[in-house]
């Protein structure tokens, strides 16, 4: 999905000027860490655009996100930051300091006027936690939907467990958790927001929505081998230890057959990487794997379509939304157990495992590289079919809709 930003931006129109003709339509405010052009921070960017892009019909959106892209030095200098623009179905403001500060959100809350107010996370501070506060003061009866995106599964609260034990005690204290609506992408989310939280709270479930991206080059299995006698791997998402980058590698050493890696993704935890590379280092098995940096979101399903696996065992997904891509592309994947891909398996697309078990991944890998060519054909075929299938699911889309028409007919009954 390529962003066109000369296209798709104007500054001609604000929020406002746009609500006089479109009064119909509820008015929908997100906050968010991360939007389009940005992609570094992986799926939920994507998804949010997808959503906005798919229900921008039936409601007016505004989107408050942050003109960095992860960049330690700059924002990005492809955005107009500081000011409302329009992009696709949403206007969206880039906030151009480094950090969003409580009176810029009052102000552009004030602006716009939400009938309903959704976060795309539950521990960012910045984007969530004082834009939330802010809402629930100068707006106290409009609904608030929080999306926690895989934060509160058992592999993800283990990462700095203690801050996090804390953040939920204050959040539980404060009784913010039954004062908003959950958006949970799958049932297993559901279930580890009701873990954490408890049963007595509101939550929807809709999953999470891909835009443009059979238009991505999906499907399309034209494989470029840098290492032709070998199996080639990939890993492919952030570099932090959620999404367990060692386990891949060790998995990869560990290995029987003849197999390259290759790893793609920001590195935001310089440290752990350091780590990941002395465990190469130190191996005494020569086995090529390769750092290639970040990869363009219009780029993605065509370079995971270069590779014969992904593998990709984190510790909890929401959805995953780099498993798609891989799917799209024709390339089967290995993921985590505490992701919604369960399904995987029955429809002969790749393999669940356990992320703490390197060897037994190694196992799979080792299984994968036995099958006949007709079988890793159909392998891939199937790979393919199935992520057609979720791409294509007419409810996903409908699912969302309900969630959003139900909250918001709630907000107008009320006034």
């Amino acid at each position: 999905m390529a962003f066109h930003l000369h296209h798709q931006y104007s500054s001609q129109e604000t929020p406002e000027k746009c609500e006089r003709s479109t009064q119909s339509n509820p008015r929908i405010a997100i906050f968010t860490r991360s939007y389009p052009p940005a992609y570094l921070r992986g799926g939920p960017a994507r998804s949010l655009h997808a959503l906005v892009q798919a229900l921008g019909a039936d409601f007016s959106f505004t989107v408050i996100t942050s003109a960095y892209d992860d960049s330690p030095k700059m924002p990005m200098r492809s955005v107009i930051r500081g000011q409302w623009n329009k992009f696709g179905y949403a206007f969206v403001w880039y906030e151009g300091k480094r950090r969003m500060r409580v009176c810029t959100a009052a102000r552009l809350l004030m602006q716009t006027r939400p009938e309903l107010v959704y976060f795309n996370s539950l521990f960012d501070y910045r984007f969530t936690v004082l834009p939330l506060l802010v809402t629930r003061i100068l707006f106290p009866r409009v609904p608030i939907v929080l999306a926690p995106r895989g934060e509160l599964s058992a592999g993800a609260l283990v990462l700095k467990r203690r801050k996090k034990r804390v953040f939920v005690a204050a959040f539980r204290f404060l009784k913010l958790h039954k004062a908003l609506a959950w958006h949970a992408s799958t049932g297993l989310e559901k279930a580890d927001i009701e873990r954490v939280f408890g049963s007595k709270i509101n939550i929807h479930i809709a999953i999470d929505l891909r835009y443009g991206l059979m238009n991505d080059g999906a499907g399309q299995i034209s494989r470029s081998r840098k290492y032709p006698v070998m199996t080639s791997l990939v890993f492919f998402s952030r570099i932090v230890p959620k999404k367990n980058l060692k386990a891949v590698i060790q998995a990869a050493l560990l290995a029987k057959s003849p197999v390259s890696l290759c790893i793609a993704g920001p590195i935001e935890d310089a440290k752990y990487w350091n780590d990941c590379q002395k465990l190469i280092s130190r191996s005494s098995c020569a086995r090529p794997i390769d750092y290639v940096g970040t990869v363009p979101a219009d780029e993605v399903v065509s370079f995971l379509g270069n590779f014969d696996l992904l593998v990709l065992p984190t510790y909890g997904e929401n959805f995953g939304h780099v498993v798609l891509e891989s799917l799209a592309a024709g390339t089967p994947a290995i993921v985590g157990n505490d992701t919604p891909w369960q399904v995987i398996e029955s429809s002969g697309a790749g393999w669940m495992c356990d992320p703490d078990k390197p060897g037994a991944i190694a196992e799979l890998i080792d299984n994968f590289v036995s099958l006949d060519e007709t079988a890793s054909e159909r392998m891939r075929a199937s790979a393919a079919e199935f992520a057609s299938r979720v791409i294509n699911d007419p409810s996903a889309i409908e699912a969302n809709r309900l969630m959003f028409n139900a909250l918001t007919l709630t907000r107008r009954v009320m006034n």
